[in-house]
């Protein structure tokens, strides 16, 4: 859809006529700031002036083909994503593997979010607000990860869960 020309001039010079008048007013009732004044009114006027070239540009632009650039780049395939985020998923899994902070920071929350919505589907227990009763129903490896107010570990850098350690807190949560 390609705009008239007329309707952009006529845009602009309607606007630029109401900062005018905004502008002039302005000035009259204000004495000391005029250098403000006028500073605004020049940037909001060349504010006006740049999007009237920004829309002449466009709907002139409108009726020509596609340069070869915009048509590789519309060809480009978008980059598949795994639908579950598994290929994400299972970087954090290695990276956890390798940090402990890491699983802390970034595996632990992953694990509480399932583990408080199994809870709460299956058994109506609330994690954070009914710990005794959800200690009971989570394994204890697992309640050792997504237990409410759980310390970061103290050696930071040290060596995260193994893979094996994770399979099994993600059995537990199976488990629920």
């Amino acid at each position: 859809m390609s705009v008239p020309m007329s309707w952009i001039v006529r845009r602009a010079v309607g606007m630029g006529v109401f900062v005018t008048i905004g502008a002039g007013i302005a000035l009259f009732f204000t004495a000391d700031l005029r250098s403000t004044v006028i500073d605004v009114y020049l940037l909001v006027f060349g504010g006006i002036v740049l999007l009237a070239l920004v829309r002449t540009a466009r709907a002139l632009r409108a009726g020509t083909r596609p340069s070869p650039f915009e048509a590789a780049v519309a060809r480009k395939p978008l980059p598949r994503t795994d639908q579950e985020g598994g290929v994400a998923l299972e970087r954090e899994v290695e990276l956890s593997r390798i940090d402990a902070l890491h699983f802390h920071v970034r595996m632990r929350p992953v694990l509480r979010e399932i583990a408080a919505y199994r809870l709460r589907l299956r058994y109506g227990v609330e994690l954070d607000r009914e710990p005794e009763r959800a200690r009971e129903l989570v394994s204890a490896e697992l309640w050792e990860v997504v237990r409410p107010n759980c310390p970061p570990p103290a050696e930071r850098l040290a060596p995260g869960p193994t893979v094996a350690e994770q399979q099994v807190l993600v059995d537990g949560l199976e488990k629920l």
